[in-house]
């Protein structure tokens, strides 16, 4: 167990907790309405249930509870955003279809500087519920990076929300929508980024621990299938003139075959795990140069998501920005915590020999409601990130 000295990880109000999970929906058990309330009372006989822990949140963990992605996307960015003043609103929101979880993945990268867009989900050519209000609340303020638009399309299909000044980024397929932002990006930032990832447009599991990444860095998400990289794709790495690409993923998504001819229009680095949920991890320990999280010490704020919800990766795009700058990792099991989890976690698990108040600490944000991450599982992520006190070296 390392003890290290870091920014330390700050901690998130219990009032800010219980808030966001509030918006975001989690239920627990028969209770008809959704906690936590606030302003429960002490005589309330479902006091206990109304509070919401420790579903929602727990010393070390905080639940985005939505009953689906669209949920969830909109209580993260009413975490990240507040909305409660000009500074606390976006610039735009970016708006995926909730059946296209690539554009989920590629657009993550609008989320980064200098655009900063939370994502939301459009039902087709309308809004959910959820969706509409946040985006009402937030009233983006326009960006004029992308000729003072509010809300960025991806795509046809995403509702074109009224009152609202919009962008659409245009492709017939995923693979010619994921070229189109990257080039809508580079753009926007004056150039293309010098680093790519390279994710299964075929594989979501896979693919999705590449839309924390491109929020938090800047870097382009391109996409390819298992054996072809679809022209869209190469033209798309050209403009980037022979960048350092990162191919994300096993063989199995992404085979060697593909990866030769990626090889001839940049340095390839395959970046795998065998198992989405240790693929996951293996991108959360990289690191080369400016490229990678490299989060192998304590300090750090993580997101878990499951894989049956791939658009969740939309909704960790804003928790890699605005100091929350985490890594998304995966679960492939809602009861239990997978091993290969609970083992990377113990290994960054924070510690502190004399002083806890020297030290630094980890937290976890958790995606989705209890069907997708069970209240067990969430209590053993609080388990194994608690700062807990080590024994020093001894002669």
């Amino acid at each position: 167990m390392a003890i290290v000295r870091a920014v330390r990880v700050r901690p998130l109000s219990i009032a800010a907790a219980v808030a966001l999970a509030a918006f975001s929906g989690c239920s627990l058990g028969d209770e008809p309405s959704r906690p936590p309330q606030l302003g429960t009372a002490s005589g309330d006989e479902d006091a206990a249930q109304k509070l919401g822990f420790p579903s929602t949140a727990t010393k070390n963990t905080i639940r985005v509870g939505g009953g689906d992605a669209a949920a969830d996307a909109a209580g993260v960015a009413s975490a990240v955003f507040p909305g409660t003043s000009d500074a606390a609103r976006p610039t735009a929101v970016v708006l995926v279809d909730k059946d296209d979880w690539q554009a989920g993945v590629t657009a993550s990268v609008l989320a980064a500087r200098p655009i900063g867009a939370p994502l939301l989900i459009s039902d087709g050519n309308e809004l959910p519920p959820v969706t509409k209000d946040t985006l009402e609340r937030l009233k983006p303020k326009g960006s004029d990076l992308s000729k003072d638009a509010q809300v960025i399309r991806i795509g046809d299909k995403p509702a074109r929300p009224s009152g609202f000044k919009t962008a659409v980024i245009e492709g017939r397929d995923p693979y010619e929508r994921a070229a189109a932002i990257d080039r809508f990006f580079s753009a926007a930032k004056g150039k293309p980024s010098a680093n790519v990832v390279v994710a299964s447009g075929e594989r979501s599991e896979f693919a999705m621990p590449a839309a924390a990444w491109a929020a938090r860095s800047g870097d382009s998400v391109l996409l390819t299938r298992k054996d072809t990289v679809p022209t869209a794709t190469a033209s798309a790495l050209k403009e980037h003139g022979k960048p350092n690409i990162y191919v994300l993923g096993p063989r199995e998504a992404i085979s060697g075959k593909a990866a030769k001819q990626l090889e001839k229009l940049g340095k390839v680095t395959r970046i795998q795990g065998s198992t989405a949920v240790e693929n996951a991890i293996e991108f959360a320990r990289f690191e080369r140069g400016r490229f990678g999280w490299g989060v192998v010490v304590p300090g750090y704020n993580l997101t878990v998501a499951a894989t049956s919800r791939p658009l969740d990766a939309a909704a960790s795009a804003a928790l890699a920005t605005k100091g929350v700058f985490a890594p998304l990792l995966l679960t492939d099991r809602a009861s239990e915590l997978p091993q290969p989890l609970e083992a990377y976690l113990l290994s960054i698990q924070p510690g502190f020999e004399d002083d806890p108040g020297q030290a630094v600490y980890n937290r976890v944000w958790i995606l989705g409601d209890d069907k997708q991450i069970s209240v067990p599982a969430q209590a053993r992520l609080d388990q194994v990130t608690e700062l807990v006190p080590v024994q020093g070296n001894t002669p």
